[in-house]
């Protein structure tokens, strides 16, 4: 699939996808490396914000990507994929949410957990016909993750025809086990 760059200005304004402090935030290696083992994507996967390849070190080789900065435009992908697994820009999660759902039988954003569950329009507007929210990792704060926000991070999987109960869990109960702490730091 040739991928080339899409006008978005009216997703990024006139400044450019970095432009807002906050919005752009690199995801710590250990908290990518848990994110793919605890959801354990397969088949087909993209990861469309790739910026450093933080998520590309622990997925398998032929997972595929896009990056605006690169001139690989997520919206302008539209090739069916199994899983999606990123950190999006936060202030366009409701617009990588639309776009993902049309693409992916699964979705993994880490994201601030307000920026999902603090707007009703999120959480109704596109999935319920879809699928819903099938688990959520909570991290901590942003601050647990080196982001510049306080706010409650967590990594939310929306799943294809998932309508039942949502499976939550948190890192932290994992690393404070003598196992965890192994595999974390081995």
């Amino acid at each position: 699939m040739k991928l080339e760059t899409v006008g978005h200005a009216s997703l990024f304004g006139d400044h450019g996808p970095a432009s807002r402090s906050g919005d752009v935030v690199f995801t710590p290696s250990w908290c990518a490396q848990d994110m793919v083992r605890y959801f354990s994507p397969s088949g087909r996967i993209l990861e469309p914000c790739k910026g450093a390849g933080v998520f590309m070190k622990h997925l398998p080789p032929n997972t595929e990507w896009c990056e605006i900065t690169e001139g690989r435009d997520f919206f302008a992908w539209d090739t069916p994929v199994d899983w999606i697994i990123t950190n999006p820009p936060y202030r366009l999660i409701r617009a990588f949410l639309k776009h993902a759902l049309t693409v992916a039988d699964n979705i993994v954003f880490l994201i601030p957990a307000r920026n999902v569950f603090g707007s009703y329009g999120t959480l109704r507007e596109y999935a319920p016909a879809w699928g819903g929210i099938a688990a959520i990792r909570w991290y901590g704060t942003g601050t647990t993750l080196g982001f510049p926000m306080g706010n409650a991070i967590s990594a939310i999987h929306w799943k294809r025809g998932h309508f039942g109960s949502i499976n939550e869990t948190f890192y932290e109960d994992e690393t404070n086990s003598v196992e965890a702490k192994s595999e974390v730091v081995g």
